[in-house]
């Protein structure tokens, strides 16, 4: 009989000791025991490190590694070169597992035969829990219907093979100051399939200081044209129509954000200047087509209330 296959979960750490004791927790607490843990400190300042050391004295399973500060994505990059095990999950230090994530994915995985696969998540607080996503899920070639919002994949939800990874030169893309979580992954789910355990088994943390302030998206428009740019030459061993994804991306992802960054706007009081309408025409919000999801439809809504108060055509 074969041993289960080691998994090897990813935590980059920068500044989360009040969080990071009960995130390692919620990984040894889990029903599938084949695992190690590597935890990479990313230059912290605080005393996180002395709170893991005393973790490693505990169990042998989990490894501490230091860097200089680098950032999230050099962090997780070389996690992964330090780590042993046939897949990789990934979880973020201020984060939490239900008991039976690591076994359900497994078993999901074992019996499909892909080499991916992500699950259900919830927000949550110190004083409450929040919606759960995604409202849908969907299996094998998925990344239309993610580009499109249809379903949602996050970072703390992924156990993938390692091989993916290493043979497609996959990596975390250091600098990006926005969603260098989800340039990888949106490389990944363009060379393998995901399968998906439909049930919540993650918890995605909502700090007290990060309620209040979204981020600016607009960073995220240049990268998703050059995620379309990488599309047209990359190659991939699953038949996507690359004109099906280029047309996800142009007619539904930037303009989304686009949409997203002038709502925004709109919402604080802050009249687009002159940079922003350079840097996201308006045009790219009637490049936006209706895509039939919950998402899309409010997309949709927030559409026509930005062509109203700006009278554009």
């Amino acid at each position: 009989m074969n041993s289960p296959p080691l998994i090897s979960v990813i935590i980059p750490m920068y500044n989360t000791s009040q969080y990071i004791k009960q995130t390692v927790e919620s990984v040894l607490a889990q029903t599938y025991g084949n695992f190690e843990v590597i935890i990479m400190d990313d230059g912290s300042t605080d005393n996180g490190a002395e709170i893991v050391k005393g973790l490693v004295e505990k169990d042998a399973r989990i490894k501490y590694f230091f860097q200089s500060n680098q950032g999230v994505s050099a962090a997780r990059n070389n996690a992964i070169e330090q780590s042993q095990g046939e897949f990789v999950a990934f979880l973020d230090s201020d984060d939490l597992w239900l008991p039976t994530k690591l076994e359900k994915q497994i078993n999901r995985l074992t019996s499909t035969g892909m080499d991916a696969c992500y699950c259900g998540y919830q927000y949550f607080c110190e004083a409450s829990k929040g919606e759960v996503f995604p409202k849908r899920y969907s299996e094998g070639k998925i990344l239309i219907d993610v580009i499109k919002e249809k379903v949602s994949v996050w970072t703390s939800t992924v156990v993938v093979k390692k091989s993916v990874i290493i043979n497609n030169s996959i990596t975390f893309r250091p600098g990006l100051n926005w969603a260098e979580d989800m340039d990888f992954f949106y490389r990944l789910l363009f060379k393998c399939e995901f399968c998906f355990v439909k049930e919540t088994l993650a918890l995605y943390r909502q700090r007290p200081n990060s309620l209040s302030t979204a981020p600016d998206r607009l960073p995220e428009i240049q990268l998703w044209r050059e995620f379309g740019q990488w599309i047209q030459t990359a190659q991939s061993s699953i038949p996507y129509n690359k004109q099906d994804i280029e047309n996800a991306i142009i007619h539904y992802k930037i303009p989304s954000v686009a949409i997203y960054c002038l709502y925004q706007r709109l919402c604080n009081g802050i009249k687009p200047d002159e940079d922003f309408f350079e840097k996201s025409p308006l045009k790219l919000i009637d490049d936006y087509k209706l895509s039939f999801s919950e998402t899309g439809l409010k997309l949709y809504i927030k559409k026509l209330l930005l062509r109203y108060k700006y009278g554009y055509k």
